[in-house]
């Protein structure tokens, strides 16, 4: 069974996928773009954590994976494009990644960093090399070729194809920010939850 799901909370997502673990519905693979692959499994008894590491040099990361698998994780994904590790196994007691609170609010901390980095890249972006900011909400105003739209057939098609990829370069930027700020306050959230609780015990 696929399914499509979106999260700007990492915590959000592991619970979710623990949920359908819980139903019997086990994730055996986490593809690009938010689609899922879920088996159904007699046994329902295995836990998901989401852990996010960014920047690993080869051998570090090589040292990272071998610490959690010697504790009986194995690896589901590693997104290498935001450092983002799921790591499943059966449930045994031991179920976190993290034996102490400051491992979490360190993970929450790599989250932020990594979500300010991209709002800084994309906020450049948007603010230097924005040539209309009319494309933030009319995709027209993407295309900059010279009569496209008034083109017909395959003159139009070609030429609307030709320029997609140069469109979407100038029309995605602002909302790529959006969802990188996204991400950061959900880090954030997640961050100051964490001292509170930290604070508590």
């Amino acid at each position: 069974m696929r399914k499509f799901n979106i999260f700007f909370d990492l915590d959000k997502e592991e619970h979710w996928l623990n949920e359908m673990a819980a139903k019997g519905w086990l994730c055996t693979k986490v593809g690009s773009g938010g689609f899922y692959t879920f088996q159904q499994a007699s046994d329902a008894d295995h836990i998901i954590r989401i852990d996010c590491q960014q920047g690993l040099k080869k051998e570090a990361r090589a040292d990272y994976k071998q610490l959690y698998e010697d504790f009986g994780w194995h690896l589901l994904k590693e997104k290498s494009y935001d450092g983002s590790y799921y790591w499943i196994k059966p449930k045994d007691g031991n179920d976190e990644l993290f034996s102490d609170s400051e491992s979490q609010i360190a993970k929450y901390k790599r989250l932020m960093r990594y979500a300010s980095n991209w709002i800084v890249i994309f906020f450049v972006w948007f603010m230097f090399l924005y040539p209309n900011e009319g494309i933030f909400f009319h995709i027209k105003h993407a295309y900059l070729t010279p009569g496209l739209w008034e083109k017909e057939g395959a003159a139009f098609l070609s030429a609307f194809l030709f320029e997609t990829p140069f469109a979407l370069m100038r029309m995605l930027p602002p909302w790529i920010l959006l969802i990188a700020a996204c991400f950061y306050m959900m880090a954030y959230y997640r961050y100051r939850k964490a001292l509170k609780n930290m604070d508590t015990y």
